[in-house]
């Protein structure tokens, strides 16, 4: 048997992720009393909440989220925990160094951090513990499929630069998870949904782990 952990922000009408970014709308478009039927409409960034990048988000030729298949963002998974840091404070590359052994191409490295607690204050998008750009040149070189992260962003002191590393081989990045302290074991599989769109650099996840109890 399986458990699975919900890894995803709620969003609401007037979510916002960053200060430049839109905030998301949800209008309640038709009704039961006028129109017998609720239906809204929804108006979201696509990089808002628990999200993914695509390469398209910092390339200009990078491909779209669309031409990545589910098997793509499906991936077994391992957790790293780096709870104990403080705000602003980088996680370097030679303390990302002490899991080489358990860090294995293709698979998807998650990052706990535990700054998804402070969502959704302002200090959420720009405080948190973060990957310096050092250890996103290691996952590079590890060949990961997908790295997840707790912030909204990647690492502000080195922003575009990090992105575009991770990006330009095709890593996928999912920002802003949560609940990751709720998997009590540290491989599990990893799960990352966004609706298929045409043509988009990025998209809010239904983002969850399956974890094996160890029943029938």
């Amino acid at each position: 048997m399986s458990e699975f952990v919900d890894l995803s922000l709620q969003l609401s009408d007037g979510t916002r992720a960053l200060d430049p970014d839109p905030i998301t709308f949800v209008n309640l478009y038709h009704t039961i009393e006028k129109d017998g039927y609720n239906l809204s409409q929804v108006i979201i960034s696509s990089h808002v909440g628990t999200h993914i990048d695509a390469p398209k988000h910092f390339l200009e030729n990078g491909k779209t989220l669309d031409k990545f298949s589910l098997n793509n963002l499906i991936k077994k998974a391992i957790l790293l925990d780096f709870s104990h840091k403080k705000a602003k404070e980088l996680i370097t590359r030679k303390e990302i160094e002490e899991f080489d052994e358990k860090i294995k191409p293709g698979l998807a490295v998650i990052i706990r951090t535990d700054w998804s607690k402070t969502f959704p204050s302002h200090e959420f998008g720009y405080d948190g513990p973060n990957v310096s750009t050092e250890a996103v040149e290691y996952f590079v070189e590890k060949e990961i499929s997908i790295l997840g992260v707790e912030p909204p962003t990647l690492n502000w002191e080195d922003n575009p630069n990090s992105h575009k590393k991770l990006l330009s081989a095709e890593i996928l990045l999912v920002e802003g998870l949560t609940n990751l302290g709720k998997i009590k074991t540290d491989a599990f599989k990893f799960y990352a949904i966004p609706l298929n769109i045409r043509d988009i650099d990025g998209f809010p996840v239904r983002a969850f782990a399956e974890v094996d109890d160890g029943g029938d």
